[in-house]
């Protein structure tokens, strides 16, 4: 897994729920996530600190692409 190897099980499922949900509901004022936003976002959540990169990485390994989120 290289470099994502610091995300766990329940930080992946945490990603995926998150990618689901419009910024705007968890109270954040721009409209689309992007890898290092969800990065930001997930490590105040688990205390995992990854980069965007390697969120996006992730992301590609999943093969998981939603009309919401920009993972440039």
């Amino acid at each position: 897994m290289g470099n994502n190897s610091k995300a766990t099980d329940e930080y992946v499922q945490l990603l995926m729920e998150t990618i689901e949900k419009p910024p705007t509901q968890l109270e954040y004022e721009f409209g689309r996530w992007t890898a290092a936003r969800l990065a930001t976002y997930l490590g105040e959540k688990t205390g995992i600190k990854l980069s965007g990169e390697q969120v996006k990485r992730i992301l590609l390994k999943k093969s998981t692409f939603t009309c919401g989120l920009s993972i440039s």
